[in-house]
């Protein structure tokens, strides 16, 4: 019986032992050190985009609108549009509030039933960093950038103070996060002198430093840069274009678009990352014949997805897609010879942009 009693105690010891040493429902053998990442598979995944240049729906355009609808500056590439996931423009002119003015001369309005065109083709995001901000003053300025998130149409390039300005957006299309941010060389239609914190300006590098930083922080996968500036009615680039467009690669961006000369400027491969110096008109009413061109950007981001790997998208490709703009600002598609005819004036032969 001592023997038995003895062999019983020992095991009953080994009992809860091994009792102690597995814890409660066996938790120990499922912890992970703290310094452990967890597995995260990625998987593949791309957005497509469109970048167009200028968007003027004053003038000529709101006439237009008059004669055939809301939609007649866009049916024509309908199907364009709705090929992509989202797409991007130049809004170069206040949307005030006050719908009995369709604009005069330099000085813009749009009325607020004009952008539904922008609504329906699924433009998602505009950059309001141009020199007609301020067409209808401040008060103008503030109407739209109150009215058209309420459209669905977020904005960059403006805010209530150059920091806010300067602030970026971010649109995720397929899980792809890309960034988009604005800056315009001046916020008034005469080139004016003044600083207002109202528009972000392409002198403050610093602010696009950290504005870039910024976007990837809070996870951007691809930052376009927006760039309104140039001298107009120039097929090449002036120097403050090259200068903020090289800063802003410099400073992290993956592309930069420019808008304002109203011709279709030249393209550069700066450290691997392409500078378009100019869309020229998309939807305007100017009718000299270089002004009546312009060029859609169709961009692919695409990411590969993978394991424990940093979620970043790359470049898959450009296509230049050249429009022609009739009827005061209807744009529309072209045929192969007017196409190779568009892009032969800045130096382009192949439509298709790789990454280099």
């Amino acid at each position: 019986m001592k023997r038995s009693t003895l062999r019983l105690g020992i095991f009953g010891l080994l009992i809860l032992a091994s009792a102690s040493s597995w814890g409660c429902g066996g938790a120990s053998t499922n912890t992970v050190p703290a310094n452990t990442k967890p597995v995260v598979e990625t998987k593949p995944s791309k957005a497509t985009f469109l970048a167009v240049g200028d968007i003027m729906l004053s003038r000529g355009v709101a006439r237009l609108i008059d004669r055939e609808g809301e939609l007649a500056p866009f049916n024509s590439l309908a199907g364009v549009f709705r090929s992509t996931d989202f797409n991007f423009g130049n809004l170069e002119t206040p949307v005030s509030g006050n719908d009995s003015l369709i604009g005069k001369g330099l000085v813009f309005n749009t009325r607020k039933k004009d952008v539904e065109g922008l609504v329906q083709f699924n433009f998602k995001i505009v950059g309001l960093a141009n020199n007609h901000a301020l067409d209808q003053g401040v008060a103008g300025l503030r109407h739209t950038m109150a009215f058209l998130p309420g459209k669905g149409i977020e904005y960059v390039g403006v805010g209530e103070s150059p920091e806010e300005a300067w602030k970026g957006k971010i649109v995720t299309a397929n899980g792809v996060k890309i960034g988009f941010i604005a800056a315009s060389y001046s916020s008034y239609n005469d080139g004016g002198t003044g600083r207002n914190p109202f528009v972000a300006r392409i002198e403050d590098v610093e602010l696009m430093r950290n504005s870039i930083a910024s976007l990837r922080n809070e996870g951007c996968q691809f930052v376009v840069v927006a760039m309104h500036a140039g001298i107009e009615y120039t097929r090449r680039p002036h120097q403050p274009q090259i200068d903020f467009g090289h800063a802003a690669i410099d400073n992290g961006a993956d592309m930069v678009i420019g808008a304002h000369p109203h011709w279709i400027q030249t393209i550069e491969n700066y450290r691997g990352k392409y500078i378009f110096y100019s869309l020229g008109n998309f939807i305007f009413d100017q009718r000299k014949p270089d002004t009546m061109e312009g060029l859609m950007l169709k961009i692919s981001v695409a990411h590969d997805g993978g394991v424990n790997v940093e979620k970043t998208a790359r470049l898959e490709q450009v296509e230049l897609l050249p429009v022609i703009v009739e009827r005061f600002g209807a744009p529309r598609s072209t045929t192969a010879a007017e196409s190779a005819a568009i892009v032969r004036k800045i130096g382009v032969t192949d439509p298709i942009l790789l990454p280099k």
